[in-house]
């Protein structure tokens, strides 16, 4: 199955106007909770943190393509890594969140509702990915 083009173009369109987002990103992450500055403390080069939005870039297009499976692995697997960090539940939600307004705010006017459906879906998919499992 083919990208979402609207989620593709949306991605191309912050890429083309912003470059590195990864600032902007975290920024937004710790003014929401700032509780989690604390945790990124040792990731004094923000390699950290540009492996971390590398690698939800690439569940966001992984999920825009169909089944998801680098996603569902990446993100189920990360989950559960993340709880001993004591990450609470529900901060993928909001960091994918984080990343479509800032995808959003750079499209600004070039924003469509085809974008907005596309990730709308795509966050959809990936909310059920980071729910905890049950047994």
């Amino acid at each position: 199955m083919k990208n979402d083009p609207d989620l593709t173009d949306s991605l191309t369109l912050l890429s083309e106007r912003a470059g590195d987002v990864t600032d902007e990103v975290y920024a937004r992450l710790f003014a929401v909770h700032p509780e989690l500055e604390a945790l990124f403390s040792m990731d004094t080069d923000g390699g950290v943190r540009g492996s971390m939005l590398a690698q939800a870039f690439d569940c966001l297009m992984d999920l825009a393509e169909g089944p998801g499976v680098l996603a569902e692995t990446v993100i189920r697997s990360e989950r559960v890594n993340h709880d001993t960090y004591d990450v609470p539940a529900g901060m993928f939600e909001v960091f994918f969140d984080i990343i479509r307004d800032v995808t959003k705010q750079a499209a600004g006017a070039d924003w469509t509702p085809a974008m907005e459906s596309a990730w709308s879906e795509v966050l959809a998919k990936a909310d059920a990915l980071a729910a905890p499992q049950t047994a």
